[in-house]
Protein backbone atom coordinates (compact mmCIF):
# COMPACT_ATOMS: atom_id res chain seq x y z
CA UNK A 1 0.00 0.00 0.00
CA UNK A 2 1.44 3.33 -1.06
CA UNK A 3 1.67 6.12 1.47
CA UNK A 4 0.05 8.94 -0.46
CA UNK A 5 1.30 11.54 1.99
CA UNK A 6 4.86 10.43 1.24
CA UNK A 7 4.19 10.42 -2.52
CA UNK A 8 3.18 14.09 -2.34
CA UNK A 9 5.82 14.92 0.25
CA UNK A 10 3.38 16.31 2.82
CA UNK A 11 2.66 15.49 6.44
CA UNK A 12 -0.40 13.49 7.41
CA UNK A 13 -1.97 16.60 8.94
CA UNK A 14 -1.43 18.72 5.81
CA UNK A 15 -4.15 21.15 4.82
CA UNK A 16 -6.03 20.95 1.53
CA UNK A 17 -4.02 23.93 0.32
CA UNK A 18 -0.70 22.21 1.13
CA UNK A 19 -1.84 19.08 -0.70
CA UNK A 20 -2.86 21.11 -3.74
CA UNK A 21 0.46 22.98 -3.79
CA UNK A 22 2.43 19.73 -3.56
CA UNK A 23 0.36 18.18 -6.34
CA UNK A 24 0.87 21.15 -8.65
CA UNK A 25 4.60 21.25 -7.97
CA UNK A 26 5.09 17.53 -8.60
CA UNK A 27 2.77 17.28 -11.58
CA UNK A 28 4.63 20.18 -13.16
CA UNK A 29 7.97 18.52 -12.41
CA UNK A 30 7.01 15.14 -13.95
CA UNK A 31 4.83 16.41 -16.81
CA UNK A 32 5.95 15.06 -20.23
CA UNK A 33 6.13 18.56 -21.71
CA UNK A 34 8.80 19.47 -19.15
CA UNK A 35 10.99 16.48 -20.07
CA UNK A 36 11.85 17.37 -23.65
CA UNK A 37 15.57 16.52 -23.44
CA UNK A 38 15.16 13.48 -21.17
CA UNK A 39 15.93 9.95 -22.26
CA UNK A 40 13.17 7.43 -22.92
CA UNK A 41 13.84 5.68 -19.62
CA UNK A 42 13.62 8.96 -17.72
CA UNK A 43 10.35 9.78 -19.45
CA UNK A 44 8.93 6.36 -18.53
CA UNK A 45 9.97 6.83 -14.90
CA UNK A 46 8.43 10.30 -14.88
CA UNK A 47 5.17 8.93 -16.32
CA UNK A 48 5.00 6.33 -13.55
CA UNK A 49 5.73 8.95 -10.93
CA UNK A 50 3.14 11.32 -12.42
CA UNK A 51 0.54 8.56 -12.25
CA UNK A 52 1.39 8.00 -8.56
CA UNK A 53 1.12 11.73 -7.87
CA UNK A 54 -2.27 11.94 -9.58
CA UNK A 55 -3.60 8.95 -7.64
CA UNK A 56 -2.33 10.39 -4.35
CA UNK A 57 -3.99 13.72 -5.08
CA UNK A 58 -7.29 12.05 -6.01
CA UNK A 59 -7.38 10.27 -2.67
CA UNK A 60 -6.10 13.06 -0.44
CA UNK A 61 -8.15 15.86 -1.99
CA UNK A 62 -11.43 14.04 -1.33
CA UNK A 63 -12.27 14.23 2.41
CA UNK A 64 -14.12 10.88 2.46
CA UNK A 65 -11.41 9.05 0.52
CA UNK A 66 -8.73 10.65 2.70
CA UNK A 67 -10.44 9.51 5.91
CA UNK A 68 -10.83 5.99 4.51
CA UNK A 69 -7.17 5.94 3.43
CA UNK A 70 -5.97 7.05 6.86
CA UNK A 71 -8.15 4.44 8.55
CA UNK A 72 -6.93 1.66 6.23
CA UNK A 73 -3.32 2.79 6.41
CA UNK A 74 -3.35 2.78 10.21
CA UNK A 75 -4.75 -0.77 10.21
CA UNK A 76 -2.06 -2.26 7.98
CA UNK A 77 -0.26 -5.14 9.60
CA UNK A 78 3.15 -5.89 8.16
CA UNK A 79 3.36 -9.65 7.74
CA UNK A 80 6.68 -9.65 5.88
CA UNK A 81 9.05 -6.96 7.16
CA UNK A 82 11.70 -7.78 4.57
CA UNK A 83 9.25 -7.19 1.71
CA UNK A 84 8.07 -3.96 3.35
CA UNK A 85 11.65 -2.72 3.65
CA UNK A 86 12.33 -3.66 0.00
CA UNK A 87 9.23 -1.70 -1.07
CA UNK A 88 10.41 1.33 0.89
CA UNK A 89 13.91 0.99 -0.59
CA UNK A 90 12.46 0.82 -4.11
CA UNK A 91 10.45 3.99 -3.52
CA UNK A 92 13.55 5.99 -2.63
CA UNK A 93 16.01 4.34 -5.02
CA UNK A 94 14.14 3.38 -8.20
Amino acid sequence: MNNYFRVLGVKSNASENDIKKAYRRLSNQYHPDKLIGASEEQQEQAAIRLHQVKKAYEVLSDPKARAAFIKDFNNVIVTDPAAAMQEMWDQFYP
